[in-house]
C-alpha cells in the first residue's frame, strides 16, 4: 500500500501582532497505518474562526494554549481513506478536530452533536471524528451547523431572546455566527438590523438572509445611522465586534434593552493590542439595560438540541449560510485566517485543502 505524506503546521512560537506563516514550522512525516478501532483521515476543508488567534497566546481563556511545537488546532472535514472500523468504511466522509494538517489518524464516534475537542490541542491524544449528517453539505458542519452556528443559536435564542417587534441589531453581520444569529431573530419575528462592511455583504444581508435593514460601516457613521433607523433605540445589539462599534451599539440601546457580548474581532485577538473601551457605559445604566457575555460551550447539554433545531431550517429553507472558499495547501491556513481580520470574508471562512 502507498504510504501517504502528511503535512503539518506546527506552532513554533507565539505571534507577536498579526500571525503570519513564519510562526510555523512546516513538518513532512509519513502518515502511519490505522491501529484498531482508528481511520485514517484525508483533510480536505478546514474551518477558520477569530478565537483562533487567541489560542497562539499564552495566557488564559475558555480554551488552554496551542502548545509550541504542536499541530495548530483547528477543525475540519475529510474523506476516510484507510480504516479498521466497520462503521466508518474508506469512502465517508467525517468531521472533527483534525488540525492544521493534510491527513490525520482518528478515532471514530457516533455521537450526532458538534465535538467539543475544538477547545483542546490538537497535538495532544488521538482526534475524534463523527459522520457527517445525511442531506447536509458536508461544509455545514463547520459552520452553520458547527460551533459558529450553535454560538448563535443560544447567544440569541437563549441570552437575547427577541420577542415579535423587536428591533435587532447584529455587528459583524456577513460573518459566519452573525449572519446566522440575525436570520433568527428574523425568524423570532424582530426587525433586524446588521452591520457590515461593504456593497457584497450590504447585498446579501438584505436580499438572501433577509434582514431588514443593513449599516455600511465602510461608508456610513454606524452610531447616526442606527439612531435614524430605530428612533426609539434597539432592543437586543448582538455584537461580534467590540470597540467602538459596541460603544455605537450601547448609545443606541433602547430602556430595558439587552447587549450580548459575542465577540470582539476588532482586538486582532493578539497579547499585543489594547482593545478600545466603549466610553458611555453609564448609558447602561440610565436606560436600565443588561449586559451578558458568554461562550457556546456554556450549553454543551444542550447540543443536540441547538444542532436538530438549525438543521431543520437549513433543511426547509428558513435559515440561509454563506461560505468564502480559499483554495491552497496547508501553508495557506494562516492568511485565510488572516481575511477574517480584514473583514475580507462573507460567511464561514474555510480552506479547501489542497492535495498536490
Amino acid at each position: 500500500m502507498t504510504a501517504l505524506v502528511n503535512h503539518q503546521l506546527r506552532l513554533a512560537r507565539r505571534p507577536s501582532w498579526t500571525a503570519t506563516l513564519e510562526d510555523f514550522t512546516v513538518v513532512q512525516e509519513t502518515v502511519p497505518e490505522p491501529g484498531a478501532g482508528q481511520i485514517v483521515v484525508r483533510v480536505d476543508w478546514l474551518a477558520f474562526d477569530p478565537a483562533m488567534r487567541g489560542w497562539m497566546n499564552d495566557g488564559p481563556s475558555y480554551a488552554p494554549p496551542v502548545p509550541v511545537g504542536e499541530v495548530m488546532r483547528g477543525h475540519g472535514v475529510g474523506e476516510v481513506v484507510r480504516s479498521t472500523v466497520a462503521d466508518f468504511p474508506v469512502g465517508a466522509t467525517v468531521a472533527g478536530n483534525f488540525g492544521w494538517q493534510t491527513y490525520v489518524v482518528a478515532e471514530p464516534t457516533l455521537e450526532s452533536v458538534p465535538l467539543l475537542e475544538h477547545i483542546h490541542s490538537a497535538g495532544v491524544g488521538t482526534p475524534r471524528a463523527q459522520r457527517v449528517p445525511e442531506g447536509v453539505p458536508a461544509t455545514a458542519v463547520l459552520g452553520v451547523l458547527g460551533t459558529t452556528g450553535l454560538t448563535a443559536y443560544f447567544g440569541m435564542i437563549e441570552i437575547a431572546r427577541p420577542r415579535p417587534g423587536d428591533v435587532v441589531l447584529i455587528s459583524g453581520a456577513a460573518g459566519a455566527t452573525g449572519s446566522v444569529a440575525g436570520q433568527l431573530a428574523r425568524l423570532a419575528g424582530a426587525r433586524t438590523i446588521g452591520i457590515a462592511g461593504g456593497a457584497e455583504k450590504v447585498r446579501w444581508l438584505r436580499e438572501v438572509a433577509g434582514l431588514n435593514e443593513v449599516v455600511d460601516y465602510k461608508s456610513e457613521d454606524v452610531r447616526s445611522r442606527v439612531a435614524e433607523l430605530a428612533p426609539r433605540g434597539v432592543d437586543v445589539f448582538y455584537d461580534n465586534v467590540g470597540g467602538r462599534v459596541l460603544e455605537a451599539g450601547i448609545a443606541n440601546i433602547a430602556q430595558r434593552g439587552t447587549v450580548v457580548m459575542c465577540g470582539g474581532i476588532s482586538s486582532g485577538y493578539s497579547d499585543e493590542a489594547t482593545a478600545y473601551g466603549p466610553t458611555n457605559l453609564s448609558t447602561i445604566t440610565v436606560r436600565s439595560a443588561r449586559i451578558e457575555g458568554f461562550i457556546f460551550t456554556d450549553f454543551a447539554d444542550r447540543f443536540a438540541e441547538g444542532a436538530d433545531r438549525l438543521a431543520r431550517w437549513v433543511r426547509d429553507g428558513s435559515l440561509r449560510w454563506a461560505e468564502d472558499v480559499q483554495e491552497g495547501g496547508i501553508e495557506a491556513t494562516v492568511s485565510t485566517m488572516n481575511r477574517l481580520f480584514d473583514g475580507k470574508n462573507l460567511g464561514k471562512q474555510l480552506l479547501r485543502v489542497s492535495h498536490g
